[in-house]
């Protein structure tokens, strides 16, 4: 296994560039310390205030001060320098001589520096200085800057650190948590390429990182052999190192081997786990998704070519609708043309949903409406008024809109409930059904946010033919949200044949807080009919949380017919979730009722 000396992505680019930079500062370093004190001589900076102040102002001109700011303290004059070369060369070369207090104070000044990259410069310098006098408050300034700043100066600060006092380094690592974990150790993995690789992958799993060190390896190896791609795909698909973590070194590596074979490197890319096939045959495709669309008449394999075809119509459809929808009309069978133009279609609703409404016209009518939900939805998540608004540009294309304005309600109700319940009550009428039909996906999120709300509404619209209000849909959400004492008040005005439903509801939310006694005792309030219904819900739910809880709760049971049906409940769930021994189960038979036994025979038989 070769040593992880090759650098990965902007990280190790970073590191690398401040590497040479260091080099150029040392070399320069002398001649820019001439430099610099000849252009400021003892007698400028007693003259001068800027030199241990703030600004560099001009004290000839009669301009506004704020005006003429320059640069912060001594660092203007490093960056007068025409070259950044010439500029590092410079301030290193000063800080390389700083004591621990004097960086401090360059510190403090370089917090002021207007300029982003002068800034972020300095900032990185005196912090290799600081990390070689005292790594440990070296990286306490790495909470100090932006989070877009952090990982260059964890970088600095490891890189120097693991070389002066690595046990420290490491020991300083494993305070740290996520990303920062990952990024200083990469840093050391770099800088101390001169220990083997025993000894790094032991740094790495002693900081739980095992997978970074493997990876970092493995895209050494894939790199040394990037005149062979094939040779560096297949080593990256065989190493120890979980593919999701490497997609971008396959994508690279895929992307020299289509240099060298065309879009054949395709049916080699299905040889990759489904969950990290698509990206990957995604990065290729965009290449030409035209040339890609052509490779895949040659292939044979239906579920490859059907695969292929899904991910091609797609990425095509994300930057050529109209070439896209042309390529795949001419496709065989016309059924596999009828679900890419479905593929395309989709992404195009969801990517630009606009276009998609204003030129629904090119897709099949078959296919409209279900284009034109998914544009509408994908417009009200942002603007759910703007989608109502525009539904009259497509009524004389697709007559009826009730589909769509279902899916913005629904849209609607998931950000703004209370807003969604106003339109949807003041634009139907109680008597019209799509009231209801609109109110369903309303209350199912307003639930959540007011329910008593949410009741009121549910309980003022009419009742199915089946008897069930809105009330339901309410109740459900309450008991689901574990609210017991709210749904136990609101209980009484249940209507209609939904009442024992209900009661079944609250008996599972009961259960559900292991709230045992009490929901076996609330099923004795319902009529002697009703109670089968009720316990046979109830304690399924019983069975599914805590059967070990409800085995040895059987003998105190309100009746040997809820006996029975818990009995019932923990043989049938013991079969697809085996967590009674035999022996428990046995005993559970044994309360079963004769109708009991017989139905448990007949499933067993199937």
């Amino acid at each position: 296994m070769a040593s992880p000396n090759a650098r990965l992505s902007s990280t190790a680019k970073y590191t690398l560039v401040i590497g040479i930079t260091l080099v150029v500062g040392v070399s320069l370093g002398a001649l820019a310390v001439v430099v610099f004190q000849g252009f400021v001589t003892e007698k400028e900076r007693m003259s001068r205030p800027w030199i241990h102040g703030d600004t560099f102002v001009d004290a000839s001109s009669d301009t506004d001060a704020t005006e003429q700011i320059i640069e912060v303290g001594q660092f203007q004059e490093f960056f007068k320098y025409g070259s950044i070369a010439a500029q590092d060369a410079a301030l290193y070369a000063t800080l390389s001589q700083a004591t621990e207090q004097e960086l401090r104070e360059w510190w403090e000044q370089s917090e002021k520096i207007a300029r982003k990259s002068h800034r972020e410069t300095a900032q990185n310098a005196i912090v290799r200085e600081f990390s070689k006098i005292n790594p440990q408050e070296a990286l306490s300034y790495v909470d100090d800057v932006s989070i877009f700043q952090t990982d260059s100066l964890l970088i600095t600060v490891f890189s120097e650190w693991a070389v002066a006092h690595l046990d420290e380094a490491i020991e300083a690592i494993a305070t740290l948590s996520g990303q920062q974990r990952e990024i200083a150790l990469i840093a050391i993995l770099e800088v101390r390429d001169d220990l083997s690789n025993s000894e790094l992958r032991s740094i790495a799993v002693q900081l739980g990182k095992e997978e970074l060190y493997l990876k970092l390896v493995s895209d050494t190896q894939a790199s040394q052999s990037n005149v062979k791609p094939q040779e560096s795909w297949d080593l990256l698909l065989n190493d120890e190192v979980d593919d999701s973590l490497q997609l971008e070194s396959l994508a690279k590596v895929a992307e020299a081997w289509h240099a060298q074979i065309g879009f054949e490197v395709l049916s080699h890319m299905l040889a990759v786990a489904p969950e990290n096939r698509t990206a990957l045959v995604s990065s290729i495709v965009q290449l030409d998704p035209a040339r890609a669309m052509d490779y895949l008449q040659g292939v044979e394999e239906e579920n490859d070519k059907q695969y292929l075809a899904q991910t091609i119509a797609r990425e095509w459809a994300r930057t050529d609708v109209q070439g896209a929808l042309s390529a795949v009309s001419t496709i065989q069978p016309p059924a596999l043309a009828s679900r890419l133009e479905s593929q395309i279609a989709t992404t195009w609703a969801l990517n630009s949903p606009y276009a998609a409404i204003e030129n629904i016209e090119l897709i099949s009518e078959e296919l409209r409406i279900d284009t034109l939900e998914r544009a509408f939805s994908k417009i009200a998540g942002k603007d759910p008024m703007g989608a109502i608004e525009k539904l009259s540009s497509i009524e004389h294309q697709v007559g009826n809109t009730s589909s769509i304005v279902y899916f913005i309600v629904s849209r609607w109700s998931n950000q703004e409930p209370d807003a969604a319940a106003d339109w949807v009550l003041n634009t139907y009428l109680k008597e019209d059904s799509q009231r209801r039909r609109f109110l369903e996906p309303v209350l199912r999120e307003l639930v959540h946010q007011d329910p008593s709300r949410a009741f009121e509404i549910a309980i003022e619209q009419p009742t199915t033919g089946e008897g069930f209000g809105l009330e339901v849909t309410v109740m459900q959400g309450i008991t689901r949200d574990g609210d017991i004492e709210l749904a136990k008040k609101l209980l009484p005005q249940v209507r209609g044949n939904a009442r024992t439903y209900v009661y079944s509801l609250i008996g599972g939310a009961m259960v559900q807080e292991s709230q045992f006694d009490e929901a076996m005792n609330f099923g004795q309030e319902l009529s002697e009919s009703e109670q089968p219904q009720y316990y046979g819900l109830v304690l399924d739910d019983w069975a599914k949380i805590d059967p070990k809880n409800l085995l040895s709760s059987l003998e105190n049971l309100p009746s040997n017919s809820v006996k029975s049906s818990a009995a019932f409940q923990l043989v049938f769930n013991n079969r697809y979730n085996p967590v009674l021994a035999d022996d428990q189960i046995e005993h559970a038979r044994t309360f079963l009722s004769e109708d009991d036994e017989t139905r448990m025979k007949r499933i067993e038989d199937r």
